[in-house]
């Protein structure tokens, strides 16, 4: 981290008499707005198989190559100027859209919850029970705190 950025997601900072001051705002700004909501795609190594729009962002993968190369577990912002990457910090959460899980880093990964299927079978079936943990699973899923299931 320089003295010029933010101390957790390198966010430009400006200085005293710098040139070009809006070239580092608006990069703030970018990467602010990738990370005031952050969904990703999905899960990508190769940067060359993507058509991006701008403000779309994915999630690099562990085996990333060409321009993403040695940044797997960042999040990659595609914007009028390129790609931008964030750092994740512990416990960031994010949204991956393809698997339609939240994900959280901890411990220098991202995980998500394994898919929990509603109760079904058992020798006595206490139909109000039953009800409550579908609507707790439902509502877990809804909140992205559970993968759907498919």
């Amino acid at each position: 981290m320089s003295a010029l950025e933010t101390p957790r997601f390198q966010l430009p900072l400006l200085a005293v008499g710098q040139a070009h001051k809006e070239l580092y705002h608006n990069d703030a700004l970018i990467l602010l707005d990738f990370l005031s909501h952050p969904v990703v795609h999905a899960i990508a190594n190769d940067p060359q198989s993507l058509v991006p729009e701008l403000g779309d962002c994915w999630l690099i993968g562990l085996d990333a190559v060409a321009e993403w190369e040695g940044r797997s577990n960042q999040i990659a912002g595609w914007s009028s100027a390129g790609w931008h990457f964030i750092n994740p910090q512990e416990s960031m959460r994010i949204i991956v859209a393809s698997d339609q899980v939240a994900a959280t880093y901890s411990a220098g990964f991202w995980t998500s919850a394994a898919p929990i299927e509603e109760p079904a079978g058992g020798m006595t079936i206490d139909s109000q029970a039953r009800a409550a943990i579908d609507s707790i699973l439902e509502t877990l899923r809804t909140m992205k705190i559970l993968p759907q299931i498919n």
